[in-house]
């Protein structure tokens, strides 16, 4: 199955990075699981035979310091905690995903300092775990559901990008997440860009992008963005959306191939893919998201096994941080 990956690099997407942290060498991607404690623990639980892959994912709010060090059962049903995942899986980078949307006051208070001392106890924690963090502000940050007006969320970015930096959490990469598909009020992405001093790497989304082995121009144009300002580009968020049935590897041939494609084409330097069943969560907007949890198809856990664990992906290992370039 994994011989209809096209493992072709582009020349143009292999280009010297400009002020960034924590980038896998020539040839290496970093692999990522996510993205609860409930799917994260039950895809070990399943694969508990499989190499570690090489960082987790977790997420919070800015509006309350819950599920970093401690378990913070949350409105989608599901749980979120930082810490069991230093503690738990030693050797590996955690990818931390920071929520904040357009409504509820949410740009207007951060701008205020009512955030501020949130801000502060994560990089705290930040210092205390000594590995490397990759923080994504205000995750797709261009996407319609999120209601950001690019003015105010580059205020909000650069002051908590700010705030850690004076606090000393030097073990914090930026990422730059972008929803890579039709942007809210179709803004230019140039519009939320806080300027190549507060980015470190460019992220994107792919749910139902890779249903094609066109991604479409939205994606393009964010990765023609992460090239001109020499930035690594992460793939932040990623699952075939429409499920992975038990019977049919037709999951493999309609989204798994573009996806991993797309991964040595575009020399994609991390990747974060969601085991989820998303019928399990309540999350407005995406009720028609179906199960796409590895574990469903034999067929098609063992081709991802068989591709992720080439050595181009990076999995845990006492060697990885500095890999990574991280001095502990």
């Amino acid at each position: 199955m994994i011989s209809k990956i096209n493992t072709d690099v582009d020349p143009e997407f292999v280009y010297e990075y400009d002020q960034t942290k924590f980038v896998p060498p020539n040839g290496k991607t970093l692999l990522i699981m996510g993205q609860t404690v409930e799917s994260i623990t039950e895809y070990q639980n399943h694969f508990s035979n499989k190499k570690t892959p090489g960082g987790w994912s977790a997420y919070w709010a800015i509006t309350e310091f819950k599920g970093v060090t401690e378990r913070h059962r949350n409105d989608t049903g599901s749980s979120q905690n930082h810490q069991m995942l230093v503690n738990k899986f030693p050797n590996t980078a955690i990818q931390s995903a920071l929520w904040m949307v357009g409504k509820l006051r949410i740009p207007e208070n951060a701008s205020l300092g009512f955030y501020d001392k949130g801000i502060k106890k994560y990089a705290a924690w930040a210092k205390s775990v000594n590995r490397p963090i990759y923080l994504r502000i205000g995750y797709e940050f261009d996407g319609p559901h999120n209601a950001l007006e690019p003015a105010k969320y580059k205020r909000i970015y650069k002051r908590i990008v700010d705030i850690l930096r004076k606090e000393g959490a030097n073990n914090i990469a930026f990422i730059w997440h972008s929803y890579a598909s039709r942007p809210y009020k179709d803004y230019k992405l140039s519009d939320w860009y806080p300027g190549d001093a507060y980015v470190d790497w460019v992220g994107i989304s792919v749910f139902g992008h890779a249903y094609n082995a066109d991604f479409g121009p939205h994606c393009d144009t964010v990765l023609a963005f992460a090239r001109q300002h020499k930035k690594p580009v992460m793939i932040a968020e990623s699952n075939p959306i429409y499920g992975i049935d038990k019977d049919t590897t037709k999951a493999w041939d309609d989204w798994f191939v573009n996806y991993f494609s797309f991964i040595y084409n575009k020399n994609i330097k991390a990747v974060s893919f969601i085991n989820e069943n998303w019928q399990n969560l309540n999350i407005p907007g995406i009720h028609e998201w179906k199960d796409a949890r590895l574990q469903n198809n034999k067929k098609i856990s063992e081709a991802w096994f068989m591709e992720t664990d080439k050595e181009q992906y990076l999995k845990q290992s006492p060697q990885l941080f500095k890999l990574l370039g991280y001095k502990e």
